[in-house]
Protein backbone atom coordinates (compact mmCIF):
# COMPACT_ATOMS: atom_id res chain seq x y z
CA UNK A 1 0.00 0.00 0.00
CA UNK A 2 2.63 2.46 1.09
CA UNK A 3 5.58 1.14 -2.04
CA UNK A 4 3.65 4.16 -4.44
CA UNK A 5 4.17 6.51 -1.83
CA UNK A 6 7.18 5.84 -0.31
CA UNK A 7 9.12 8.51 -2.69
CA UNK A 8 6.21 11.33 -1.46
CA UNK A 9 7.54 13.53 1.42
CA UNK A 10 4.82 13.90 4.36
CA UNK A 11 4.47 14.70 7.92
CA UNK A 12 2.18 12.33 8.82
CA UNK A 13 2.15 8.59 7.36
CA UNK A 14 -1.52 8.23 9.72
CA UNK A 15 -2.78 11.26 8.80
CA UNK A 16 -1.96 10.69 5.34
CA UNK A 17 -3.37 6.83 5.61
CA UNK A 18 -6.96 8.68 6.74
CA UNK A 19 -7.08 10.96 4.19
CA UNK A 20 -6.72 8.54 1.57
CA UNK A 21 -9.38 6.43 3.01
CA UNK A 22 -11.69 9.36 2.92
CA UNK A 23 -11.05 10.06 -0.47
CA UNK A 24 -11.81 5.75 -1.49
CA UNK A 25 -15.07 6.69 0.65
CA UNK A 26 -15.92 9.33 -1.42
CA UNK A 27 -15.30 7.80 -4.34
CA UNK A 28 -17.60 5.02 -3.80
CA UNK A 29 -20.37 6.97 -2.64
CA UNK A 30 -20.15 9.25 -6.24
CA UNK A 31 -20.17 5.38 -7.86
CA UNK A 32 -22.92 4.30 -6.08
CA UNK A 33 -25.00 7.22 -6.98
CA UNK A 34 -23.66 7.78 -10.53
CA UNK A 35 -26.58 8.21 -13.06
CA UNK A 36 -26.81 6.25 -16.09
CA UNK A 37 -26.31 7.59 -19.65
CA UNK A 38 -28.52 6.15 -21.42
CA UNK A 39 -32.48 6.38 -20.85
CA UNK A 40 -33.79 2.49 -20.81
CA UNK A 41 -37.34 3.53 -18.83
CA UNK A 42 -40.13 2.75 -20.99
CA UNK A 43 -41.55 5.52 -22.74
CA UNK A 44 -44.46 7.18 -20.62
CA UNK A 45 -48.46 6.32 -21.54
CA UNK A 46 -50.47 9.02 -22.83
CA UNK A 47 -54.11 9.34 -22.33
CA UNK A 48 -55.08 10.38 -25.84
CA UNK A 49 -53.44 7.66 -27.26
CA UNK A 50 -55.09 5.21 -25.28
CA UNK A 51 -58.48 6.41 -25.15
CA UNK A 52 -60.35 8.34 -27.91
CA UNK A 53 -62.08 10.72 -26.17
CA UNK A 54 -63.80 12.13 -29.34
CA UNK A 55 -64.92 8.87 -30.66
CA UNK A 56 -66.70 8.46 -26.91
CA UNK A 57 -67.94 11.51 -27.34
CA UNK A 58 -69.88 11.04 -31.20
CA UNK A 59 -71.04 7.68 -29.67
CA UNK A 60 -72.90 9.31 -27.04
CA UNK A 61 -74.43 11.75 -28.91
CA UNK A 62 -75.25 9.39 -31.84
CA UNK A 63 -77.12 7.03 -28.65
CA UNK A 64 -78.95 10.30 -27.41
CA UNK A 65 -80.17 10.77 -30.99
CA UNK A 66 -81.53 6.68 -31.56
CA UNK A 67 -82.99 7.33 -27.83
CA UNK A 68 -84.88 10.29 -28.79
CA UNK A 69 -86.08 8.78 -31.81
CA UNK A 70 -87.24 5.58 -30.55
CA UNK A 71 -89.00 7.91 -27.47
CA UNK A 72 -90.69 10.07 -30.42
CA UNK A 73 -91.82 7.36 -31.95
CA UNK A 74 -92.97 5.15 -29.27
CA UNK A 75 -95.12 8.18 -28.19
CA UNK A 76 -97.00 8.18 -31.70
CA UNK A 77 -97.39 4.54 -31.59
CA UNK A 78 -99.09 4.94 -28.08
CA UNK A 79 -101.39 8.15 -29.12
CA UNK A 80 -102.56 5.88 -31.93
CA UNK A 81 -103.27 3.29 -30.56
CA UNK A 82 -105.24 4.90 -27.43
CA UNK A 83 -107.51 7.49 -29.70
CA UNK A 84 -110.05 6.19 -32.14
CA UNK A 85 -108.76 7.27 -35.59
CA UNK A 86 -111.94 9.46 -37.52
CA UNK A 87 -111.29 8.67 -40.83
CA UNK A 88 -114.25 10.15 -42.59
CA UNK A 89 -115.27 11.60 -45.67
CA UNK A 90 -115.20 14.55 -43.69
CA UNK A 91 -111.66 14.65 -42.77
CA UNK A 92 -110.46 12.46 -45.96
CA UNK A 93 -113.00 13.92 -48.56
CA UNK A 94 -115.19 11.25 -51.01
CA UNK A 95 -113.74 7.61 -51.85
CA UNK A 96 -112.21 8.07 -55.22
CA UNK A 97 -113.52 5.31 -58.04
CA UNK A 98 -111.81 4.64 -61.06
CA UNK A 99 -113.50 3.91 -64.40
CA UNK A 100 -113.96 0.37 -65.68
CA UNK A 101 -111.96 -1.14 -68.88
CA UNK A 102 -114.35 -0.73 -71.92
CA UNK A 103 -111.91 -3.72 -73.79
CA UNK A 104 -112.70 -6.11 -70.45
CA UNK A 105 -115.65 -8.45 -71.57
CA UNK A 106 -113.44 -8.58 -74.59
CA UNK A 107 -110.43 -9.81 -73.21
CA UNK A 108 -112.03 -12.22 -71.02
CA UNK A 109 -113.94 -13.46 -74.15
CA UNK A 110 -110.15 -13.89 -76.12
CA UNK A 111 -109.15 -15.79 -73.04
CA UNK A 112 -111.60 -18.44 -73.10
CA UNK A 113 -111.21 -18.96 -76.36
CA UNK A 114 -107.40 -19.58 -76.23
CA UNK A 115 -107.94 -21.35 -73.07
CA UNK A 116 -110.76 -24.02 -75.27
CA UNK A 117 -108.47 -24.32 -78.40
CA UNK A 118 -105.38 -25.55 -75.53
CA UNK A 119 -108.03 -28.02 -74.08
CA UNK A 120 -109.04 -29.04 -78.00
CA UNK A 121 -105.31 -29.58 -78.61
CA UNK A 122 -104.84 -31.33 -75.15
CA UNK A 123 -107.44 -33.84 -76.74
CA UNK A 124 -106.19 -34.52 -79.73
CA UNK A 125 -102.50 -35.40 -78.68
CA UNK A 126 -103.60 -37.34 -76.25
CA UNK A 127 -105.88 -39.34 -78.36
CA UNK A 128 -103.76 -39.86 -81.60
CA UNK A 129 -102.68 -43.11 -82.43
CA UNK A 130 -98.55 -43.60 -82.54
CA UNK A 131 -97.26 -43.75 -85.96
CA UNK A 132 -94.89 -47.03 -85.34
CA UNK A 133 -96.58 -50.05 -84.18
CA UNK A 134 -94.10 -52.40 -81.92
CA UNK A 135 -96.48 -55.61 -82.87
CA UNK A 136 -95.54 -54.68 -86.54
CA UNK A 137 -91.78 -54.73 -85.80
CA UNK A 138 -91.57 -57.84 -83.87
CA UNK A 139 -94.12 -59.70 -86.52
CA UNK A 140 -91.15 -58.47 -89.01
CA UNK A 141 -88.08 -59.21 -86.94
CA UNK A 142 -90.19 -63.13 -86.47
CA UNK A 143 -90.07 -63.52 -90.05
CA UNK A 144 -86.80 -61.98 -90.85
CA UNK A 145 -85.48 -64.99 -88.48
CA UNK A 146 -87.65 -67.47 -90.32
CA UNK A 147 -86.08 -66.38 -93.50
CA UNK A 148 -82.59 -66.70 -92.31
CA UNK A 149 -83.49 -70.46 -90.69
CA UNK A 150 -84.50 -71.82 -94.41
CA UNK A 151 -81.87 -70.27 -96.38
CA UNK A 152 -79.22 -71.83 -93.70
CA UNK A 153 -77.78 -75.15 -94.01
CA UNK A 154 -76.31 -75.43 -90.56
CA UNK A 155 -77.78 -74.04 -87.61
CA UNK A 156 -77.98 -70.14 -86.95
CA UNK A 157 -75.88 -69.20 -83.62
CA UNK A 158 -76.32 -65.34 -83.08
CA UNK A 159 -75.75 -63.15 -80.04
CA UNK A 160 -78.30 -63.01 -77.65
CA UNK A 161 -80.05 -59.94 -78.58
CA UNK A 162 -83.60 -61.08 -77.34
CA UNK A 163 -82.53 -60.78 -73.62
CA UNK A 164 -80.34 -57.85 -74.07
CA UNK A 165 -83.78 -56.28 -75.26
CA UNK A 166 -86.16 -58.08 -72.72
CA UNK A 167 -83.20 -56.65 -70.29
CA UNK A 168 -85.12 -54.26 -67.58
CA UNK A 169 -84.04 -50.59 -68.35
CA UNK A 170 -84.27 -49.62 -64.60
CA UNK A 171 -81.57 -51.76 -63.76
CA UNK A 172 -79.30 -48.95 -66.16
CA UNK A 173 -80.36 -46.38 -63.86
CA UNK A 174 -79.60 -47.98 -60.65
CA UNK A 175 -76.34 -48.78 -62.44
CA UNK A 176 -76.42 -52.25 -62.23
CA UNK A 177 -74.95 -54.11 -65.67
CA UNK A 178 -76.34 -55.83 -68.12
CA UNK A 179 -76.62 -58.99 -69.69
CA UNK A 180 -73.08 -60.25 -71.08
CA UNK A 181 -74.14 -61.29 -75.17
CA UNK A 182 -73.59 -64.95 -75.76
CA UNK A 183 -70.13 -65.89 -77.37
CA UNK A 184 -71.04 -67.88 -81.00
CA UNK A 185 -69.92 -70.87 -81.12
CA UNK A 186 -67.09 -71.53 -83.95
CA UNK A 187 -68.86 -72.70 -87.18
CA UNK A 188 -67.76 -75.91 -89.06
CA UNK A 189 -65.21 -75.29 -91.59
CA UNK A 190 -67.28 -75.27 -94.28
CA UNK A 191 -70.35 -73.80 -94.44
CA UNK A 192 -72.48 -73.70 -96.97
CA UNK A 193 -75.78 -71.65 -97.91
CA UNK A 194 -78.31 -72.62 -100.42
CA UNK A 195 -78.88 -71.20 -103.64
CA UNK A 196 -75.09 -69.29 -103.02
CA UNK A 197 -71.90 -69.75 -104.33
CA UNK A 198 -69.83 -68.60 -101.74
CA UNK A 199 -68.56 -71.81 -98.95
CA UNK A 200 -65.38 -71.30 -96.32
CA UNK A 201 -63.68 -74.25 -95.91
CA UNK A 202 -60.74 -76.13 -98.01
CA UNK A 203 -59.82 -75.96 -101.67
CA UNK A 204 -60.54 -79.19 -103.49
CA UNK A 205 -56.59 -79.80 -103.80
CA UNK A 206 -56.16 -79.09 -100.26
CA UNK A 207 -58.66 -81.96 -99.64
CA UNK A 208 -57.38 -84.45 -101.99
CA UNK A 209 -54.16 -83.93 -100.36
CA UNK A 210 -55.52 -84.30 -96.69
CA UNK A 211 -57.42 -87.45 -98.17
CA UNK A 212 -54.34 -88.99 -99.58
CA UNK A 213 -52.15 -88.55 -96.36
CA UNK A 214 -54.77 -89.96 -94.42
CA UNK A 215 -55.01 -93.23 -96.51
CA UNK A 216 -50.94 -93.42 -96.06
CA UNK A 217 -51.19 -93.17 -92.43
CA UNK A 218 -54.04 -95.72 -92.08
CA UNK A 219 -51.57 -98.26 -94.78
CA UNK A 220 -48.66 -97.56 -92.64
CA UNK A 221 -50.47 -98.54 -89.41
CA UNK A 222 -51.83 -101.80 -90.89
CA UNK A 223 -48.27 -103.19 -92.39
CA UNK A 224 -47.09 -102.21 -88.85
CA UNK A 225 -49.70 -104.45 -87.33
Amino acid sequence: MYAYRKCMPKLNKHLDDKWVKHCQHLHRQRLKQMKPAIDNKPPPKYVHLVQNLKKQQMDEERYSQIERDNYLLLDKMSYIMTHPQLLDEKYMGPPVTYGKSLNKEYRKRELMRITEENLQILRRIQHKEPHYSHLEWEEQARRDDEYLRNCSEYPVVLPAIRQSRSFNRSSFSRGEEGPSLVQPTPAPLQVRIKGGARSTGPTGSQAAAQASAEEGEEGGAAAAA
